[in-house]
């Protein structure tokens, strides 16, 4: 494809009509073709890396300044390079967003589970639809797990593969929309059909500083799909964002409410919980349905109803979609069941913010006739305000409180666990007596494990599926099912008796 073809709207390189194969950010992938585009990020900045990009074959660089040494004539100067990444991607892709419907599915939690359970909704009436989550991109009943520690790819990923998911045959794409994302531009060039908001309650300020400003990149997803003609789909029971929301959201728009509120569209009777998931009545402008899911946790009510009313938009009967969602089950790293046969409950969820750790502590609580622990942590150089918070809460809903490390990164990890135990013991809570600190990861999975009686349940929270620890050195190897796992066997090989 030439430059000329990619209609980016910053105009021709200096060095004419190049021809352009690919479009990449780090200098390492640079080749014949590969036009390479300087991101300024948080650590490194992306003007530093233009003359090996170049050096590599790159045609050209995209910058948002002069390079020392690199002649003009192979720099496209721009005023964001984040900006032109999406739209050159967009093009170098041929634009796949304006050949299907895109739903993003945006929000604090619930919107790895949301965005799963409408691609699961939709496929019994549309054939194959695609989805792109933190854990995991779906091409009918095609899986992938998403390696990459981003729910939100940069550009060039997103419209891979989004034209993967084209050239595949779906009908609809399922996008997890995160605030990082939104605010970076890395979801750019998307038309959008459909803004899906679970809530919007308390995460990354370190990054967006002000829950305004927070807000304020979630809402811009509204402001997308009204300008492509869309729909919005908005939670009635979030009590702060809710009314901000509505303002900005297109005309074509339904409101869900597990509560049951009256004035909601879509409103849920009490779920009825098993041992494997729920059921619930629920009630719509399409009519009225019981909803069956296989996944446990009643917040799971909300994620399912704000599904539906995506799929009602879109035009899909409620009983297909109904039937979709019946199909679906666990989610890896969602309310994850680990038993190996033992006397109580290990359970694996990715809740890393105030809010999902509440849900879930108090879902756990109901269903836990003896003691609830909790093993958790919270992520070095994120959200600080967090940290104490989520202290506080475990103290209070939760017997045993194990505080460890999670993504420490270049912060010193101790030093997080303490923040975290000063919240817990502001509560009440007692350092060796129901209070643990223990830096390690696995010694503090093994510790709870092995501590466990009968009838316990054992939450570890905040890793959920994700396959690694970023520590001060980088990414280690990390599956918190198979650690969970492996404390159990030891538990059981030390509690044999002998023969």
């Amino acid at each position: 494809m030439r430059w000329s073809q990619l209609s980016v709207g910053f105009g021709p390189p200096p060095a004419g009509d190049i021809e352009v194969g690919g479009v990449i950010y780090d200098s390492r992938l640079a080749g014949p073709g590969r036009v390479f585009v300087a991101i300024p990020g948080a650590h490194r900045d992306g003007h530093d890396f233009v003359k090996a990009a170049l050096a590599g074959g790159s045609p050209a660089a995209v910058v948002e300044h002069p390079v020392a040494g690199v002649p003009l004539a192979q720099l496209v100067t721009v005023s964001d390079c984040r900006i032109a990444l999406a739209q050159l991607a967009a093009g170098v892709f041929e634009h796949p967003a304006q050949a299907l419907p895109v739903i993003g599915i945006t929000g604090t939690d619930g919107k790895t589970s949301t965005t799963t359970m409408l691609q699961s909704a939709l496929s019994p009436s549309l054939g194959p639809v695609g989805s792109l989550t933190t854990v995991d991109f779906r091409i009918g009943d095609e899986i992938e797990p998403n390696l990459s520690r981003q729910t939100t790819l940069e550009a060039p990923e997103i419209q891979s593969q989004l034209r993967r998911m084209v050239n595949r045959g779906c009908r609809a794409v399922a996008v997890e929309a995160t605030s990082h994302g939104l605010a970076l531009h890395r979801l750019d060039g998307i038309e959008f059909a459909g803004a899906v908001f679970t809530n919007i309650t308390h995460e990354h300020l370190d990054f967006h500083k002000t829950w305004d400003a927070y807000f304020e990149a979630k809402a811009s997803l509204l402001d997308r799909t009204r300008a492509a003609g869309g729909f919005a789909v908005l939670n009635r029971d979030d009590p702060r964002a809710f009314d901000r929301l509505r303002e900005r959201a297109p005309t074509r728009q339904l409101t869900y409410s597990a509560a049951g509120v009256a004035d909601a569209d879509l409103r849920a009777g009490p779920p009825r919980l098993d041992g494997t998931g729920l059921t619930f009545q629920v009630r719509t402008p399409g009519g009225e349905a019981e909803v069956s899911l296989g996944m446990a946790g009643r917040w799971n009510v909300a994620n399912a109803l704000a599904a539906l009313g995506a799929g009602l938009l879109l035009d899909q009967p409620l009983g297909s979609l109904v039937h979709g969602l019946g199909s679906l089950r666990a989610i890896p790293g969602r309310m994850e069941t680990v038993d190996l046969g033992q006397p109580f409950s290990v359970i694996v969820d990715y809740a890393h913010t105030p809010a999902a750790l509440t849900l879930i502590l108090y879902e756990l609580r109901s269903a836990t006739p003896a003691r609830l622990w909790v093993v958790f942590g919270s992520a070095g150089e994120r959200d600080l305000a967090k940290r104490a918070e989520m202290g506080r809460i475990a103290a209070r809903l939760a017997d045993q409180v194990v505080v460890t490390s999670e993504d420490p990164r270049g912060e010193d990890p101790r030093a997080i666990i303490e923040e975290i135990c000063r919240g817990a013991a502001e509560v009440g809570s007692e350092p060796d007596e129901n209070l643990h600190c223990l830096a390690d990861r696995g010694e503090a999975i093994r510790f709870a494990i092995h501590s466990a009686l009968p009838g316990d349940t054992v939450l570890l929270a905040g890793k959920g599926h994700e396959r690694s620890i970023l520590g001060p050195d980088g990414a280690r190897p990390w599956d918190e099912r198979r650690e969970a796992e492996d404390a159990l066997r030891t538990r059981r090989q030390t509690t044999r008796r002998p023969d």
